[in-house]
């Protein structure tokens, strides 16, 4: 039972292991995304501010309205400038679990289905988790322990047989049994089983304590789901609006009821 539940905790390091292989892919993919889109708003924020001079210098707009177009542009350059920094971080952290830098990430595989219900999922849980088996394990080797306690005030009985020849050609043979009873061990018998009892309610406790944490982890992680899927829905919907958005103000552009700024804007709302 020890050998096996030290093969679980293997299992839970490779797990984790896995999950932190992934975890630093998606880091580095989230993070080159937010480079580009941060290089992006930058491209576009300078272009509004050359609309904006342009403007100033026909008189359209004032001072103000530059320096604001101004402002943009350093507040756009210093997101790129974090974002990139949180590229390199994403990079070193993969570089450290993986173990070599990131090259070109190959695209992320399909997300696999997931159980029906919270309820299932922590049942799975329950039954599959390295650490639930390994205490499981670990409560099985402490109830062995506790009959072993036990068994030590039990009589011991041994039994030997012997067959020999001698050098007259005799044969000589002979059976014995024994048994010993301990009478008294100075209390070191019954504290043993003490401690056994005790080492099997500690290891049960954490077993009880392993399965509430499993199981919340499992909830906290079907929310985060249900959070992550509805935002980004809402993302889709925000895209799809500002899209059809930035085609209407390109095409009224085309036709002199927009400016060029105005066009700047739009795609601008649409790259956030």
């Amino acid at each position: 039972e020890s050998v096996l539940a030290t093969r679980e905790a293997l299992v839970g390091v490779e797990q984790n292991v896995l999950l932190s292989a992934v975890q630093a892919y998606f880091g580095v993919r989230s993070s080159e995304e937010n480079v580009a889109n941060n290089a992006n708003s930058v491209r576009v924020l300078e272009e509004t501010l050359r609309a904006t001079q342009d403007q100033f210098d026909v008189g359209e707009v004032t001072r103000t309205d530059v320096a604001l177009a101004e402002a943009q542009v350093a507040a756009g350059r210093a997101g790129l400038a974090a974002a990139q920094g949180e590229l390199n971080v994403a990079r070193e952290s993969y570089k450290a679990i993986v173990g070599h830098y990131p090259g070109k990430l190959a695209a992320a595989p399909r997300v696999p289905a997931l159980p029906g219900s919270v309820a299932e999922a922590q049942d799975i849980a329950l039954r599959t988790h390295p650490n639930v088996l390994q205490a499981q394990h670990q409560v099985a080797a402490a109830d062995l322990g506790v009959a072993l306690g036990a068994a030590q005030r039990y009589p011991t009985v041994t039994a030997d047989a012997s067959f020999a020849v001698d050098d007259n050609g005799n044969d000589i043979s002979s059976v014995g049994v024994k048994m010993n009873q301990p009478i008294y061990a100075g209390g070191r018998l019954s504290s043993v089983h003490r401690q056994a009892v005790a080492q099997r309610d500690t290891a049960r406790a954490g077993l009880q304590q392993t399965s509430v944490i499993v199981t919340q982890n499992v909830a906290n992680s079907w929310a985060d789901i249900a959070v992550s899927r509805a935002q980004i829905e809402a993302t889709d919907r925000q895209i799809a609006a500002a899209t059809i958005a930035y085609d209407g103000v390109s095409e009224e552009a085309k036709l002199g009821a927009r400016t060029t700024l105005d066009v700047l804007t739009a795609e601008q709302s649409l790259d956030r």
